[in-house]
């Protein structure tokens, strides 16, 4: 049993330090939430920012309060984000501002004791794989999205999604 406990907790501290990024710079995306990001954000509209580095990786933040869109309060987004229905139609309306890209099903789970969703997908014409990480707090939505060129090895991007931390 200890001899279990011990390489469990070796393994998380080497993930952890193994992932870490030289060089990165903390990013705070609200009074909720950082996140690790290769250089300062540019802003790409009211809702999101973004960091294209040399290699052409995307790296994507998003904030969405659900009730100004939508008028959804809080109780309502806790009810309903966690089934396939509201989850498919974040997925829908995604791919309707992504064209030609697809998105994989969506992984319904859990983040610090928020609903989450994560969706693999891709753009085949342009040779990219695309990884979303979505989260709920209150009536936002967070989603931190990584675009790779097809080749690209993904332990950036685990890295990216794994520095997401609640202030």
């Amino acid at each position: 049993m200890k001899k279990t406990f011990f390489f469990l907790v070796a393994t998380i501290l080497f993930l952890n330090i193994a992932q870490a990024q030289t060089g990165w710079i903390n990013y705070k995306i609200d009074n909720k939430l950082s996140i690790k990001v290769p250089a300062e954000p540019t802003k790409l509209d009211e809702n999101s920012v973004f960091v294209k580095t040399k290699d052409s990786s995307v790296y994507v933040i998003a904030v969405v309060d659900i009730f100004k869109l939508a008028g959804l309060d809080s109780a309502t987004i806790a009810s309903q984000s966690p089934t396939v229905e509201f989850a498919n139609s974040f997925k829908n309306g995604m791919l309707g501002k992504m064209p030609g890209s697809t998105l994989g099903d969506v992984t319904i789970g859990k983040w610090k004791g928020y609903t989450c969703y994560n969706m693999d997908g891709g753009n085949a014409s342009s040779k990219l794989k695309i990884y979303t990480f979505m989260l709920f707090i209150g009536t936002k939505v967070y989603s931190v999205m990584t675009i790779l060129p097809e080749n690209k090895n993904t332990k950036e991007k685990d890295a990216y999604f794994n520095s997401l931390v609640l202030n």
